[in-house]
């Protein structure tokens, strides 16, 4: 029962990599996308104006860091792998992880009405409606987190060094989610609408 708890873990843990793999394709996307519109055909003046939140960068760079940090990890998964670390280390007050999915979530609005108005004559309907879904991603992904870490922990024996570590990681996401939960709402909503 033991080995199948751990082999359990051990493919959530897979899931999440692969999970974290391609999050940081879509975001790779968007940026892919923002060079294309900020190149020369698009007007002077909406270029002053951002198209795109000012966090993406920042959050581009932190899941890169991520990916790596868990390819590390689960790759080499040792007979009692630990993930809750390494969400510790994220979620952490030092951290400003979670302050730039804020960021992100207030500045999203102003830019889906922008794209609305603007890029519709600029460029074909299709750009516009892969990076709602794109940026719909970005909305979802720290409900995803507290969704795997769940699922980890459900697999974890209390006496398992992870334990704890999950624990606290789930109640930290569990308090974030709740707190800006009208953020998140009013974000989905916005998407789904313009999609």
């Amino acid at each position: 029962n033991h080995y199948l708890l751990e082999a359990k873990r051990q493919n959530i843990a897979l899931e999440l990599l692969e999970s974290e793999r391609k999050y940081v394709i879509n975001l790779s996307l968007i940026l892919k996308i923002k060079a294309t519109l900020q190149g020369p055909d698009v007007k002077r003046s909406t270029k002053e104006r951002s198209f795109f939140p000012n966090s993406l960068r920042y959050l581009v760079q932190q899941h890169v860091d991520l990916l790596h940090a868990l390819q590390e990890r689960v790759l080499s998964w040792p007979r009692q792998g630990i993930l809750g670390d390494i969400f510790l280390k994220l979620t952490n007050d030092e951290n400003n992880f979670l302050d730039y999915y804020v960021a992100y979530l207030r500045d999203l609005p102003e830019c889906i009405s922008l794209i609305h108005v603007v890029i519709l004559k600029e460029v074909e309907e299709e750009i516009k409606s892969d990076l709602y879904i794109l940026f719909f991603h970005i909305v979802q992904r720290i409900p995803e987190y507290l969704i795997h870490l769940q699922n980890v922990l459900k697999f974890t024996e209390q006496e398992h060094p992870d334990y704890y570590l999950l624990l606290v990681c789930v109640q930290r996401l569990r308090v974030f989610i709740s707190h800006y939960s009208l953020l998140f709402q009013c974000n989905e909503d916005l998407l789904i609408q313009k999609r």
